[in-house]
């Protein structure tokens, strides 16, 4: 009992009060300061997420659809296929594209994945080409795509689909596009 001390009640936070002995209340200051602190940067917070959001607000993803799919060179192993993309901007002011990751799906079916390293500029409201190259298996492609065309001459069904990485954008702006074509009439052979 020599080193006892009497309890001391735990000090309240963020600036609450306490209850004397006579039943008035004292007010303790002792951590306004930092209570101020904390909302000041709870506030600086918010407002720049607000700001980042009006910049995003209103941005739409690039329309991605197929212009031309062409078979360039066929291998034993394996063939070459020339895509053209035609990247529509619906948005009123210029987008950077940095890369686009594609794939091709032909009447259900995934025909290959491409993908795009070079930045092109689509103006706002406007469009652009990306020009691309893709392989296959000669083997699983030519038997996939024969037994799809049922009809010989008939279109096809295709589906794109994938994700376009914009300058000043954090995050990846996602198409998904369905259309028709139809496949080359002569195959080159080198």
């Amino acid at each position: 009992m020599l080193n006892e001390r009497p309890a001391t009640p735990l000090r309240p936070l963020w600036g609450a009060t306490r209850r004397a002995s006579s039943g008035a209340a004292i007010k303790l200051d002792g951590n306004r300061p930092r209570m101020r602190i904390a909302a000041r940067l709870c506030l600086l917070g918010l407002l720049l997420l607000n700001s980042a959001c009006q910049t995003l607000s209103g941005l739409e993803a690039p329309e991605v659809n197929l212009s031309t799919l062409s078979l360039e060179q066929v291998g034993v192993f394996e063939q070459q296929w020339r895509v053209v993309l035609r990247a529509r901007n619906p948005n009123d002011r210029d987008l950077t594209l940095k890369s686009l990751d594609y794939e091709i799906f032909i009447n259900g079916e995934r025909f290959a994945r491409g993908l795009t390293g070079e930045a092109t500029v689509l103006p706002a409201m406007g469009d652009a080409l990306v020009s691309t190259r893709i392989t296959t298996s000669l083997l699983s492609t030519l038997g996939r795509l024969q037994s799809l065309q049922e009809h010989p001459g008939a279109p096809l069904d295709y589906r794109l689909k994938g994700s376009a990485r914009v300058a000043g954008v954090a995050f990846p702006l996602h198409f998904d596009h369905q259309g028709r074509f139809q496949l080359p009439t002569s195959i080159p052979v080198r």
